[in-house]
């Protein structure tokens, strides 16, 4: 009897399922991409509704992994507070066991049908193309289970595998071990849960080895989270992670002295071995809902307090909201890309528009020199970003989502064009004070009446981009044309102050100078406010 020919079929029934889980997570996220910010503001206006929303959302994305990266973004973006998203990632474990309880299901004929409905909904309907996906996953997932379950009777035959089942029910901690160890390796507990369970089917998984392997699976699922959550600059995915890692530790602390009476509870539910499997795992994520949630403002309060966030002093090259971890989730990923690049557009009025009038008076000070400074972090965020946007842009995406990544790009281009024109501006600041020649307050004010409307409609740009307003994007391209009449006012006058041609008089070579220093500048100003305008017609949609 040959070791490789159910090995290989177990193993091509769990990439089937794993496959399966990406498929119809990656369908449900198109399909309810713009749905889930309506259903979330209902949610978080309830007490106790971000629950339902972690299992539902747990559910949709087949990865509570998933789940946290989603719950660290609300938080972040002040749609809900930390205790609401730790109530979330208890009752992801929840949707995990609500996917597993549909799995211990036998319907591979009705699944089969699912994947013929999926094809036909993708190939005639553009509407339900992303819903047809999610159908072709879910049936591919029992596809998968039903070939590791198949290929588990005849592993069971060979000593080897048999023995490791023996050693695992006979000790607990080492199946705990073994199972937290495969959901690092496979990097999800519903697969390994999904092999107990296709074992289960045919009674080749010993009773006694259920409960810890469930325990192990919980325990692992948390591995990942935390160690990105530990990496990652966001304070509040480490005290997510953190929280979510204690939540399972704690409570497998509790239950494993209780494991015999925890054992018949499970069996006591049914006798169906594989059906215990996946109520072992809802118990359990039951258990630790009931008894941290009520706890959890509490909890909340105290990972502020032992880990509190650092004050953000000079911007650093650091991102504020981008998160490696959420290309898992594309709508997180590019809800995180806009909210970087409206906070990059805050930070160059901060750095380089607001301390203009400073530099323009001094020269070589420090205004001057933090705005030269600034502009090459700009350069480094307009790279990053990008390069986040490019690897996003890579993943199956809705039209929409895709539409939202081009829209991305142009504004996060436009502020790197917008820093290059303030940054001229500098190096002709620069320039005419290494000539010599003084700018004093009367040639600022000269143009301060167009820094201050271009200022002005910068601050009004900000506003729209940070709400999507298209009515406050509509008043920046209204203003436009004012600018441009100020903007040839103040040139013309500039031009007509020009000493006229003839013998050179005292000072005539320095004021010529300055003149079309002032003309430059105002050019300049102008230009800046194209930029601004060409960002709010994106807005708009008519960029």
């Amino acid at each position: 009897m040959t070791f490789i020919g159910p090995l290989l079929m177990f193993l091509g029934g769990l990439g089937l399922f794993m496959y399966g889980v990406q498929t119809t997570s990656d369908g449900l996220q198109k399909f309810a991409a713009s749905r889930m910010k309506k259903i979330l503001g209902f949610m978080t206006k309830h007490t106790y509704l971000e629950v339902f929303f972690g299992i539902a959302a747990t559910v949709a994305f087949q990865s509570s992994t998933a789940t946290t990266v989603l719950v660290v973004e609300f938080v972040n973006a002040g749609m809900m507070n930390l205790a609401q998203a730790l109530g979330m990632v208890l009752s992801s474990a929840v949707g995990t066991s609500v996917a597993l309880q549909l799995l211990a299901f036998k319907i591979l004929n009705i699944a089969l049908a699912l994947i013929f409905i999926g094809v036909v909904f993708q190939l005639t309907s553009k509407r339900w193309r992303h819903l047809g996906q999610a159908l072709i996953g879910f049936g591919v997932i029992y596809v998968g289970m039903a070939n590791m379950s198949a290929a588990s009777t005849p592993l069971l035959g060979f000593p080897q595998v048999s023995a490791l089942l023996v050693q695992l029910a006979a000790y607990p901690l080492l199946a705990m071990l073994v199972a937290l160890v495969l959901n690092v390796l496979i990097q999800g507990s519903a697969a390994v849960l999904a092999i107990m369970m296709s074992m289960a089917a045919h009674h080749l998984l010993p009773f006694a080895a259920v409960v810890p392997l469930v325990l192990g699976a919980h325990a692992g699922g948390t591995i990942l989270t935390l160690l990105s959550g530990l990496t990652t600059q966001k304070m509040d995915a480490k005290r997510v992670a953190i929280a979510n890692t204690a939540y399972k530790i704690v409570g497998i602390l509790i239950v494993f002295p209780f494991l015999p009476q925890f054992d018949r509870l499970v069996q006591w539910t049914t006798t169906d071995v594989q059906r215990q499997v996946a109520n072992a795992y809802l118990i359990f994520a039951l258990f630790m809902l009931v008894v941290f949630l009520p706890f959890n403002g509490w909890i909340a309060k105290a990972l502020v307090r032992f880990l509190p966030g650092k004050k953000r002093g000079v911007p650093s090259r650091e991102f504020a909201f981008i998160d490696e971890a959420s290309l898992e989730l594309p709508a997180v990923a590019i809800k995180q890309s806009l909210q970087e690049v409206t906070g990059l557009g805050e930070r160059i009025g901060e750095n380089m528009l607001d301390k203009l009038p400073q530099a323009f008076l001094t020269g070589t000070d420090e205004a001057a020199n933090h705005i030269g400074r600034f502009e090459i972090d700009v350069d480094w965020y307009y790279r990053h970003i990008t390069r986040f946007l490019t690897t996003v842009s890579q993943k199956g995406l809705a039209d929409e989502q895709t539409e939202q990544i081009v829209n991305t790009q142009i504004i996060v281009k436009e502020f790197e064009y917008l820093g290059d024109t303030l940054m001229a501006m500098v190096q002709q600041i620069h320039k005419i004070h290494r000539e010599g020649i003084d700018l004093k307050e009367k040639d600022w004010e000269s143009i301060a009446p167009l820094y201050k409307k271009v200022a002005a409609n910068f601050a009004r740009l900000l506003e729209a981009l940070r709400a999507w307003d298209e009515d406050k994007a509509g008043d920046v391209i209204r203003e436009h044309p004012d600018i441009l009449r100020l903007q040839r006012s103040i040139q013309f006058s500039a031009l007509a102050g020009l000493p006229a041609p003839g013998p050179e008089a005292v000072g005539a070579k320095e004021l010529e100078k300055l003149r079309y220093f002032l003309v430059d500048a105002v050019n300049l100003f102008y230009n800046v406010d194209e930029h601004v305008v060409n960002i709010a017609q994106v807005i708009m949609g008519i960029a």
